[in-house]
């Protein structure tokens, strides 16, 4: 790897921000032959799967300094852009859901966690779900990440917003 931009967003997280438009505009502003080596304390799983459909490839380095080295680059073949916004289309309403699922719905509140713990929670929670049940979220907002995941294991979603920092979200296959 040749051309390296390094990109430490350990302090952007620890500001509370999410670096993922930082992250995108180093990405326009650099050429096709460069690196992108983010520095972080985690692998930014969702973020690399939302590239890889931008036509990014990546390899991730663990120095035993804790940090995480993930080297981002253009892939040489053509991709096709995955749609990072499509919302699952569920055919029951989030109050027929709830009926539905009486009982049978794990409820876990991520909305004073900071990121990306909300996102990294979701997806380990859902892993855990046995057959015939769904998770119910209290979030803030709508990971812009967690409609690609969910969509790659097979999950829908239906969400409910109460209020501007307040919503409800089940995930369930």
């Amino acid at each position: 790897m040749e051309n390296i931009v390094e990109l430490d967003v350990r302090p952007i997280l620890a500001g509370g921000v999410d670096p993922f438009e930082k992250i995108m505009e180093t990405l326009k502003e650099m050429g096709d032959t460069q690196t992108l080596e983010i520095i972080n304390t985690f692998e930014p799983v969702p973020l690399l799967n939302v590239l890889k459909g931008k036509g990014y490839d990546y390899k991730t380095e663990r120095p035993d300094d804790g940090s995480i080295h993930t080297f981002l680059f253009k892939k040489q073949e053509n991709t096709v852009e995955r749609n990072e916004t499509k919302e699952t289309n569920a055919e029951l309403s989030f109050e027929d859901l709830e009926k539905k699922y009486s009982g049978k719905l794990k409820e876990i509140d991520v909305r004073d966690l900071e990121m990306p713990m909300p996102m990294v929670t979701i997806l380990e929670e859902i892993e855990k779900l046995s057959e015939g049940e769904a998770l119910y979220v209290h979030h803030k907002r709508l990971p812009q990440y967690l409609l690609p995941e969910l969509e790659d294991r097979n999950y829908n979603l239906v969400k409910k917003e109460i209020d501007e920092d307040n919503l409800k979200i089940i995930i369930f296959k």
